[in-house]
């Protein structure tokens, strides 16, 4: 009886220690697959969150800054008739609102019949960043709020007069004084923001 050679049978396949070689191979290979593909959805997720905030937090500079800049001193009337201050900052409340102002260089698409003065303000509720915008100058209905900043925890004011002197509290000797600058502190998600604006560059 005729031997097999022995090159013969290694060309039968593999042995079952070889399959189990490679199998394991395979799925290591495959495992590392996921999780470099998973990292990548990870990435892109928190890429995506960092550029959303990063333009949420420009789109708020930008308009307070316009918003700042443009602050007139005018006094203008509540409901009630009676003449209020340029400039206020309320503290305390959900609908109290830290910054309180009249803008001008407002722009009118539409053509309507309003002047190029808009009051604003600015408030702080349930963790939300709002900009709210009156529709006439002295009294009026109030358009609603547009979120610019949200899970905001915390939030700080500072006023800087014209001496100089930053200040928590704006107090006005006069109803048409602004301050000279703002500073604005909050917290948002474990982060800490600060912007410093000019208030009414031409002011004096």
């Amino acid at each position: 009886m005729d031997k097999i050679p022995a090159n013969s049978r290694d060309r039968n396949g593999f042995t079952l220690v070889e399959m189990m070689v490679a199998l394991f191979i395979f799925a290591m290979l495959s495992v590392a697959g996921v999780i470099m593909l998973r990292s990548a959805v990870d990435s892109d997720e928190i890429t995506a969150e960092n550029l959303g905030q990063m333009a949420e937090m420009q789109r708020f500079v930008s308009l307070m800054e316009a918003d700042l800049s443009q602050a007139l001193p005018r006094t203008h009337r509540d409901d009630r008739g009676d003449r209020m201050p340029a400039f206020a900052s309320e503290s305390g409340g959900a609908e109290a609102a830290f910054l309180k102002f009249t803008r001008g260089g407002q722009s009118n698409i539409n053509g309507q019949a309003r002047s190029n003065l808009e009051r604003v303000e600015y408030r702080l509720r349930d963790g939300n960043l709002e900009r709210w915008r009156y529709r006439m100058t002295d009294g009026g209905s109030i358009d609603q709020p547009a979120v610019l900043i949200s899970n905001v925890d915390t939030l700080e004011v500072r006023f800087r007069d014209k001496r100089g002197l930053w200040s928590g509290r704006w107090e006005t000797e006069r109803l048409a004084d602004l301050p000279r600058a703002i500073e604005i502190q909050f917290d948002q998600q474990g982060r800490r923001y600060r912007h410093l604006f000019l208030v009414g560059t031409g002011y004096l």
